[in-house]
């Protein structure tokens, strides 16, 4: 996740390369991040399994995708998939009876399964969970240290305002809209690369209050936004408690980057007091990291469900070269 900008302008540099040299490799086709959604699929719906196709080879080349679960098969084809770039495909498949499925996909060079659990009913409504209304609002004081970069420093302001519901698949959201004041300077991972971020919406799950997508305007990709989704798995969100753990992966998509990362989520507990511009709050500590570096936090949250309902304080290690750092400085809600 940290080099997704950087990865981005190399795979460009690398297609273009390809071509002006001429064939190579063959093509062989990988797969990699297998996601079901959602993640609790019920009896009569729909579910969507998801995958990265990617050509490893040199040459462009055709192949098709093949999905089976439980009996039942289905294919799509990936054309012209040039060499070192990937590419995404989607199924959907009727969820008619309830239990336990394995999804397996392969191409002609490899294969990958994901198992899920269909279930007779959705997961019952969680009690007293923090509810949010149109027109509630977060302000938070961004900071972003880069020492020795480019952008050794940058200050901005991000309004977070609720301006209604829509839908993740099948999760009911709330949507946000988000905007950077100025627009937030930010340095792209191992490359010498710039960018500027003006606007973001978020859908954070009614249920479960945490971030299910995300999408970005950035100055330098007019025209092309930068989206990042979760897949949670598991007893993921709320209600909070100590120790309490869940399984995802964080999918991002910029140009020809499509980028998959699985994650750890596990809540440290619940902290006596944390202090940030807009005052002192009782949080919850949410940390992420990755399966294989369980001490390396990618990033850090401090909500309050009592009178923010949402985070207090978080801190970014993932996206950018440098870390970023964001405190509530004066917020609204219900």
């Amino acid at each position: 996740m940290k080099r997704v900008f950087g990865v981005m302008v190399v795979l460009l540099l690398t297609v273009s390369f390809l071509a002006a040299c001429g064939p190579g490799a063959p093509a062989e086709f990988t797969l990699s991040g297998v996601t079901v959604s959602p993640s609790a699929p019920v009896v009569d719906g729909t579910v969507t399994i998801s995958a990265t196709v990617k050509n490893v080879g040199e040459e462009s080349g055709d192949c098709d995708v093949d999905l089976t679960v439980d009996g039942y098969t289905d294919s799509k084809s990936v054309s012209s998939l040039a060499g070192g770039v990937s590419s995404s495909v989607s199924f959907s498949y009727a969820a008619t009876t309830a239990g336990d499925y394995t999804a397996e996909l392969s191409t002609p060079d490899d294969s990958k399964s994901k198992s899920f659990t269909v279930s007779e009913e959705g997961a019952p409504p969680v009690e007293g969970v923090p509810t949010w209304s149109v027109g509630d609002y977060w302000v938070l004081d961004c900071s972003y240290a880069n020492p020795g970069g480019k952008t050794e420093q940058d200050t901005c302001q991000l309004t977070v305002t609720v301006t209604g519901e829509e839908a993740v698949g099948e999760e009911a959201c709330y949507m946000s809209h988000g905007e950077f004041t100025p627009a937030a300077t930010r340095d792209a991972a191992d490359m010498p690369l710039t960018l500027h971020l003006e606007t973001a919406d978020i859908w954070t799950s009614k249920a479960h209050l945490v971030y299910l997508q995300q999408s970005s305007a950035i100055a330098e990709l007019p025209g092309l936004p930068s989206t990042v989704t979760w897949t949670l798995t598991g007893d993921y969100g709320w209600p909070f408690s100590d120790e309490k753990t869940w399984s995802g992966s964080v999918r991002v998509v910029a140009g020809v980057l499509d980028e998959i990362t699985d994650l750890e989520f596990k809540i440290l507990g619940e902290e006596e007091t944390i202090t940030v511009p807009a005052g002192t709050f009782d949080c919850w500590h949410m940390v992420a990291y990755e399966p294989t570096s369980p001490g390396t936090y990618v990033n850090e949250y401090w909500i309050n469900e009592t009178k923010v309902k949402s985070v207090v304080k978080e801190i970014e290690r993932s996206l950018w070269a440098g870390v970023e750092t964001r405190e509530l400085s004066s917020y609204s809600v219900s």
